[in-house]
């Protein structure tokens, strides 16, 4: 399942600074896509309707000019094309002295300088300078591996790109596929994505330079980008951070049981990105744990969460792996038996003791004597002839047995004996 999520980086963030003149800069940071206003007001509020000002990037590139009513908008000329349609100022403001304008649908490209010039004043004077940067809008793609991930990229106006170039990389130098006016060959396409990658011919017509990977790897994370290098300065059409993931469950077992308890371990065998581990009972509650052991291959992830657990009131406990980069969780669940009280069916080991003593006594006052047979009762901290597996006193099974004479451990075990 692919899973797509536009990271806005940033919002709106703004401050500003002083240039070597001495003019104060404004600073702002902007999500590519949203629009802008580039503030520039005379410092007296005067009417400037019938007044000059004129909006330049860089010094040279013209964004917006203003001559007594007279603009862009209007049919002047000299806009530069990058532009063209996209900027207007607020001609209800102007008797208050206000020269600001509005940059609608924001790009990379839009990042510079700007600088707001009345000329007519004293020494064609800069009013304002703002230090404007577009921020790259990144499309998180999460995907599992093995699925097929489509990275999109398309041009702003839905243009015929069929004689165009558009190059795309990872990392940022990794080639991943180039097209060329209709020859994408890729001689020079990393071996890693040889034979796993291609475009959508019949929507180049459209301006969709999207391509798809197949068969994705762990290894083919990372942070990808469409450039059409014909473009001015080379832009950066999309930027993709594609995360494949790999989420096995974890692995849980129970060893080493004594009489401090039991230790369960959970083990989560390749995954990626890293995960982070707790024991917990069904109550939710983190158990205290040993540091886990984590060993890195590849970009897989291998890691080891031991804890050791005493008589509670739960009998079952859960590992739980979490991915936070993903938001990915997944949980295993391990029973732990615990045992009945030590007793056999319908009479207990201290009847038997006491049985024994009444019959001793009875024989001391010569009643009947019952000859013969000595019975032996254990608790099964070894294990036990006819039985394999192992108990202990603290919740885990324990089993009574009945031996022979010939038990050659007979003097570590509780003994009756019946003449």
């Amino acid at each position: 399942m692919q899973q797509l999520v536009c990271l806005s980086l940033l919002a709106l963030l703004a401050g500003s600074s002083a240039d070597r003149s001495g003019q104060t800069v404004t600073q702002l940071i902007i999500d590519e896509g949203s629009d802008v206003i580039l503030p520039c007001s005379v410092s007296t509020e005067v009417d400037i309707t019938t007044k000059v000002f004129d909006w330049k990037k860089d010094r040279q590139t013209e964004v917006f000019f203003y001559d007594q009513g007279d603009h862009y908008n209007k049919g002047r000329d000299g806009q530069d094309q990058q532009f063209k349609g996209r900027v207007e100022h607020f001609p209800n403001e102007l008797t208050s002295g206000n020269a600001s304008i509005i940059i609608s649908n924001t790009k990379v490209a839009d990042s510079g300088n700007y600088t707001c010039i009345f000329p007519n004043l004293q020494e064609g004077s800069i009013v304002s300078s703002v230090q404007l940067v577009v921020s790259q809008t990144v499309t998180l793609l999460i995907i599992d591996e093995g699925s097929d991930a489509i990275l999109p990229c398309s041009v702003s106006t839905k243009v015929d790109i069929t004689s165009d170039r558009f190059d795309w990389k990872k990392d940022p130098q990794t080639e991943v596929f180039f097209y060329d006016r209709g020859d994408h060959n890729n001689n020079g396409q990393d071996q890693q994505y040889k034979e796993r990658v291609s475009h959508f011919p019949n929507e180049l017509t459209s301006g969709n330079a999207s391509i798809i990977i197949r068969n994705t790897k762990v290894a083919d994370s990372g942070n990808y980008t469409c450039i059409f290098p014909d473009l001015q300065e080379g832009s950066i059409v999309s930027s993709v951070q594609l995360v494949v993931r790999a989420s096995p469950k974890p692995y849980t077992m129970m060893s080493n049981a004594t009489d401090d308890g039991v230790m369960l371990t959970c083990e989560v065998l390749g995954a990626s990105p890293q995960p982070k581990l707790q024991w917990q009972d069904t109550n939710g509650k983190v158990l205290e744990s040993d540091e886990p052991q984590v060993t890195e291959k590849g970009r897989r992830y291998y890691v080891t969460l031991q804890t050791t657990v005493k008589q509670t009131e739960t009998k079952c406990f859960v590992c739980v792996a979490t991915q936070e980069a993903i938001s990915h969780t997944v949980k295993a669940e391990i029973t732990v038996p615990v045992s009945e009280k030590c007793e056999t069916p319908g009479i207990s080991v201290r009847d038997v003791i006491m049985l024994g003593i009444g019959l001793l006594v009875g024989c001391a006052v010569g009643a009947v004597g019952i000859g013969g047979t000595v019975i032996y009762f254990k608790f099964n901290r070894k294990e036990s002839r006819g039985h394999k597996d192992q108990s202990t006193t603290n919740g885990h099974p324990v089993k009574m047995s009945e031996l022979s004479h010939e038990d050659p451990d007979a003097n570590e075990r509780l003994t009756v004996a019946v003449e």
